[in-house]
Order: structure tokens, then C-alpha cells, then sequence
């Protein structure tokens, strides 16, 4: 228990060397190691391996050829040839595991110990591996053109917000199917599915390349929010090639997959109510909006909302000369989103811009909204090409009865998590996927437990992979154990140290 705690805390700690297991030159990008079938490594990055791993671009025709899917690895002082690598699956979809990776390189040798290697991967569509699409194919102004259409704040700002991003929403899908017709014909063979195939290519690789039999190799994995979902999926389809598995900040595959993602709004409001609790416990001198009680610091940020939501500020700049701006209600919304991710980091600063805002000062939350617009399309199509089969999100009354939900459910997020997850955005993509790419039936629910049980791990609160999803996902595999710390925020991303009296099995 002690060594997972690690794996949770440890995401900012201090680096450690790897071991490189050959002579060839040291490399610091992914375009100057040439595609391999075989798992061959090469220095880089000063302290990593890496490699491209090519693989089929569809399991049941190979004949369609192969991409290649970027792996790193962090080697263990005490590891061989023949110790596990355990991988780290990042969030998303369209996380980079390669940066995760080497941003935090600690956490291989501090939270996993010495003797295992640490890997993680660019999935399909990602950053260093194959089948990265642009459905904009270059064109900033159509990109910025659809941004403007489409982002008009929280999903039930006015009485055309809602329609307006619904009909809008198709604009996005048919440039994403034009740029695959035109430019990039395998640009959806991207699938969850897919990934879970490709780690299972490379459990064998790494199997072969250690004298092992391939059909014995066993995957190690640490899989964070989306990377939950891909847990899930292996362990679905290869529920005896499981070895170690740690799944943290449970994503809901079975919703996921289904487009769904009401279950994610289920602890908001909870999550939000502690920042009342926390700011008064804290009191005055570290908390800038403290109040008397919890629940006058509840009733002055409601006020804040309401007044904004009325009351629109002008940033004018004009003695600056910088840009004007308008602060919105939408703006308020969006630091609530990114608050609750790491609140033991971000709920100070959310304290000291309430406060600014309270005296009259808007600055700071200036173009806040503007940071959940599409900015890349791989977590999108990723998104899209999963659920196309089994979307529940393709008329407007299926899009308005999913607003009505998420607002009833939270006060504070409800309204503008619609526009950030943006899950509207795949009701108009045709993939035309092969049955090998998309999930059959239901994914989650095994009549066998996997080879060796899942650690299903969650907070308490979790805002926005919540409790409810981590419960369900460890009933539908045996013999899984779902381990639970009593703390606030995205459980694979909770940094505050733990009292092991708090960790409950």
C-alpha cells in the first residue's frame, strides 16, 4: 500500500538516471529513430530510451500496412533485461505519455522502486506516434473561425447559447471527415481498442527481446483518468494478460464509450463546497477570502456569480495599450473547472481572485474562457472514432435533456461542462471503422477475473472522475479492490501528503 501511496504523491519529485542498454547515438526527438517491428531501444532525452514500436494499422488486415507508436522508457538502477517495465497510461484522450513521462521522471524510481523500468507511450493520434490528424488542415482562420461559432460561453447563457453550439458542432466533424477523405485515409484508426492491441504488441515485443514466450507477456500498467478507460479495455479483451494494473481517477468506459459523461458531474458541487470549508479553516492569513463562517464565504461567492452573470466587466486597457477584454460569467465557470483538478493547489488562487473580483478587480479571470477552446484534434478524434457507434449524443432534445442534467446536478460546473468536455462535437463524424477498431456489446463485464486483480483506486470526492464510476468499475471486474483516500480533487493528480489513517480499502 505504502509503494502505491508513492505513485500518487510522487508526480513532482526529483529525477533519476536511467540506463542505457546500448552504444547507439543519443537522440532527443522521435523523428530520428527509424519504425521497428522488433523493440529496439535507443538513448535519448540524456536519461531515457526510446522507441517506435510499428505496428499494424488494422489488427484484421494487415495488409493496410503500419504506423508506429512512440515509447520511452526510464530504466531501474536494479533493473534487467528481464524485469517488468510498468506503464504509465496517460489521461485524455490525447494525453502524451512521452511528456508525462519526462516532466516527472521521478516517478519511476521514487514511487515504482529500483528494479522495475518505467514506460510510457504517445497512444494512436498522439504527439510522437502515428496517425496524427489536423482537421483543419492548416488553416488557423477556419480553426479560429469554428472557435468563435462555437465557444459562446456556458451551455445556458442565453436562449440561443444551446442551439447555437449544437448546430455549430457539425462544422468540426465535417472538416475532421474531409481532412481524413483527402489527406489522411487511416486518420480514425485510432480507437481505444486499437491502443489496448498495440499494448499487447508491445508486452510481446518486450517479451521476445528478453528470450521470454510472447504468449506468456503480462501487462504492467498505472492507467490515469482516460488511461482508466484503456485499462479497462485491455483487461476486457485480455483478461489473462493482466499482471500488475492500477487503475486511478476511474473514467466510466462503459459511459465513455456511449459518449455519456454525465456520471462526471456527479461530486462537483461536493468538491466546490469544500473550498468554503477549507478557505474558513484556513483562516485570514492564508486564505484571502476568508469569512466568518463557511457559509458566508458559500453566500459572497454566490453573490460573485450572480453579479457577474448580470453584470459583464470591461477591461478597457486603454492606459496600457494592451487588448481590451470582457470578463463573463463564462470566465467565472471556467476557473471553477480548472480549480477542481488540484484544489490543494488552485483553491488559493481561486481565494485571491474572488477576493480581486469582490473589490472590483476582474483582470484576472481576462480570456479565462478562451482556454477550453479546441486547440488540437487528437483527444477529439479519439473521442469520437470510440463512440460513433453507440453515440447518445446526436439530437438537439438528446443534447438539451443532457444540459438540464449536468445543470440540476451542479450549481457550479453544471452549465459549463457541456462546452468544456464538448462531447456534442462528435454527433456529425463518420468514421467507417472496421468491427476490430470499435468496441462490440459492452466492454465492461467479465464472466473470468482477470490473471491477477485490479487496484481500482479514487478519492473520496473526486470532481470529476468521480467516486460513483470507481465503484461501478470495480464491480464489474472480480476480484478487483477498490482503494479509496479521503481527500479532495482528481485522485491521479492529488499531490498532499496522506496520513495512512486516511486510506480506506
Amino acid at each position: 500500500m505504502k509503494g502505491f501511496l508513492s505513485v500518487v504523491l510522487l508526480f513532482n519529485s526529483l529525477g533519476c538516471k536511467a540506463h542505457s542498454w546500448n552504444d547507439r547515438s543519443m537522440v532527443y526527438g522521435f523523428d530520428n529513430i527509424e519504425p521497428s517491428a522488433n523493440l529496439t531501444w535507443t538513448p535519448c532525452f540524456d536519461d531515457f530510451t526510446c522507441s517506435r514500436l510499428e505496428v499494424p494499422l488494422d489488427y484484421s488486415d494487415t495488409s493496410l500496412g503500419t504506423t508506429s507508436i512512440a515509447f520511452i522508457k526510464l530504466a531501474g538502477k536494479n533493473a534487467t533485461m528481464e524485469s517488468p517495465s510498468i506503464i504509465i497510461n496517460p489521461g485524455g484522450p490525447g494525453g502524451s505519455g512521452v511528456d508525462l513521462l519526462l516532466t516527472n521522471r521521478a516517478i519511476a524510481s521514487q514511487a515504482f522502486g529500483e528494479q522495475y523500468n518505467i514506460v510510457s507511450f504517445d497512444p494512436r493520434g498522439v504527439n510522437n506516434s502515428g496517425l496524427s490528424l489536423d482537421c483543419f488542415s492548416g488553416n488557423t482562420e477556419a480553426r479560429t473561425a469554428f472557435s468563435r461559432l462555437h465557444s459562446t460561453g456556458v451551455t445556458n447563457i442565453s436562449s440561443t447559447s444551446l442551439e447555437e453550439q449544437y448546430y455549430s458542432s457539425s462544422i468540426y466533424g465535417e472538416w475532421c471527415n474531409n481532412a481524413v477523405e483527402k489527406e489522411s485515409p487511416h486518420g480514425f484508426y485510432v480507437t481505444t481498442p486499437a491502443v489496448a492491441r498495440d499494448l499487447l504488441t508491445f508486452i510481446e515485443a518486450e517479451a521476445e527481446l528478453a528470450g521470454k514466450a510472447p504468449s506468456d507477456a503480462k501487462l504492467w500498467l498505472y492507467g490515469i483518468s482516460y488511461g482508466t478507460v484503456v485499462g479497462a479495455t485491455f483487461a476486457s479483451m485480455f483478461p489473462d494478460r493482466v499482471g500488475r494494473m492500477i487503475l486511478d481517477g476511474i473514467a466510466d468506459a462503459e459511459q465513455y464509450y456511449d459518449n455519456d459523461y454525465s456520471a462526471n458531474v456527479d461530486q462537483m458541487d461536493e468538491a466546490m463546497e469544500k473550498f468554503s470549508s477549507f478557505c474558513h479553516s484556513a483562516g485570514p492569513e492564508r486564505c484571502s477570502f476568508w469569512g466568518p463562517t463557511p457559509a458566508n464565504i458559500t453566500a459572497r461567492m454566490d453573490n460573485i456569480i450572480l453579479q457577474l452573470k448580470n453584470h459583464p466587466v470591461p477591461i478597457s486597457e486603454v492606459h496600457s495599450r494592451g487588448l481590451p477584454a470582457l470578463v463573463t460569467y463564462s470566465d467565472l465557470k471556467a476557473l471553477f473547472v480548472d480549480a477542481l483538478y488540484v484544489p490543494t493547489a488552485s483553491f488559493p488562487v481561486m481565494a485571491d481572485i474572488l477576493h480581486q473580483l469582490e473589490c472590483g478587480n476582474a483582470s484576472a479571470l481576462a480570456g479565462k474562457f478562451d482556454g477550453l477552446g479546441v486547440t488540437f484534434d487528437a483527444g477529439h478524434v479519439i473521442q469520437c472514432a470510440d463512440s460513433y457507434r453507440r453515440n447518445k449524443l446526436t439530437s438537439i432534445e438528446e443534447f438539451k435533456s443532457y444540459v438540464e442534467y449536468t445543470v440540476s446536478k451542479s450549481k457550479y460546473i453544471g452549465d459549463v461542462f457541456p462546452i468544456f468536455v464538448d462531447s456534442i462535437l462528435c454527433r456529425s463524424f463518420r468514421p467507417q471503422l472496421p468491427d476490430s477498431m470499435v468496441v462490440q456489446d459492452q466492454i465492461i463485464g467479465l464472466d473470468r477475473p482477470t490473471s491477477f486483480p485490479i487496484l481500482i483506486a479514487s478519492n473520496t470526492i473526486d470532481p470529476i472522475t468521480p467516486l460513483i464510476s470507481a465503484r461501478k468499475t470495480s464491480s464489474r471486474f472480480p476480484g478487483s479492490i477498490l482503494l479509496l483516500q479521503e481527500a479532495v480533487g482528481v485522485s491521479c493528480y492529488q499531490i498532499s501528503i496522506t496520513k495512512p489513517s486516511q486510506i480506506r480499502v
